[in-house]
């Protein structure tokens, strides 16, 4: 016996094939288990604060916190009752003191910076900029790094980057300004990238150089003169005065 025919229009055919799809859709989502999203918090972030009043301290610990609460997607409110568990020592107690007066998120960054690195007035930042020279001792890369980051200190604004150029070029070490004409910079990759070379061309001269060997002590021998030397044996005679005790006796005169 044959199976009877069934016709089905186009629009027939699609609404089942949706018709199936969806049930296979709901399907599988009823039969995998329901996941939870955790709530973000600073209980993992490894960064801590004791009070440091040292501007890079703090700079470095309110950035690492706040890329922090953006990866990990905290709420400010959760951020803000959270807080409390990355600060030690000095910090802990002062936030105990401070922490109604943080009604933001925004609040609590702007406490800590007012509080262990209040911003510096411009002529203090130049002072510093300016109290000294780069030694022999300390490669370009460390003095150009901290003196930019003084600069950054400046109001936004203040100096632009060929500016910012003249006044570090200016404290360098003459070995390198030697080698390097003010002329010849743009931007400070390229003073970095000419300074790195003096340091490893200085390095290999000096490798280079032969070195004295240990123990051993250079002695200088130069003519020796002998010279006399006699003494003379002089005799003094005194005179007592035995006749009047009270009376100074003369002074002696020397014999011949």
């Amino acid at each position: 016996m044959s199976q009877p025919v069934v016709q089905m229009t186009t629009e027939q055919l699609q609404s089942l094939i949706e018709s199936v799809r969806l049930a296979a859709v709901a399907g599988s989502s009823a039969a995998a288990p329901a996941t939870v999203q955790s709530k973000g918090s600073f209980t993992n972030c490894t960064s801590r604060f004791g009070g440091q009043r040292h501007q890079e301290a703090v700079e470095e610990f309110i950035t690492s916190i706040v890329t922090y609460k953006e990866i990990e997607s905290i709420s400010d409110e959760d951020a803000l009752k959270g807080l409390s568990l990355l600060f030690y020592g000095l910090a802990s107690t002062w936030w105990q003191g401070v922490r109604k007066e943080a009604k933001a998120w925004g609040d609590a960054i702007s406490l800590i910076r007012d509080h262990f690195s209040p911003t510096k007035p411009a002529y203090q930042i130049y002072l510093e900029i300016f109290e000294n020279q780069q030694r022999d001792n300390v490669p370009i890369d460390t003095f150009v790094c901290q003196k930019r980051a003084l600069l950054a200190q400046l109001p936004e604004g203040r100096h632009n980057e060929e500016t910012e150029l003249d006044l570090v070029y200016g404290l360098l070490n003459v070995k390198y300004r030697k080698n390097i004409l003010r002329q010849d910079l743009k931007t400070f990759r390229e003073l970095l990238e000419k300074g790195r070379i003096i340091e490893h061309n200085s390095l290999e001269s000096e490798a280079g150089q032969p070195r004295p060997m240990r123990g051993v002590k250079r002695v200088h021998q130069g003519p020796v003169f002998e010279v006399p030397h006699q003494r003379k044996a002089s005799k003094y005679r005194y005179r007592a005065n035995v006749g009047n005790a009270n009376t100074a006796a003369p002074p002696p005169q020397p014999t011949s």
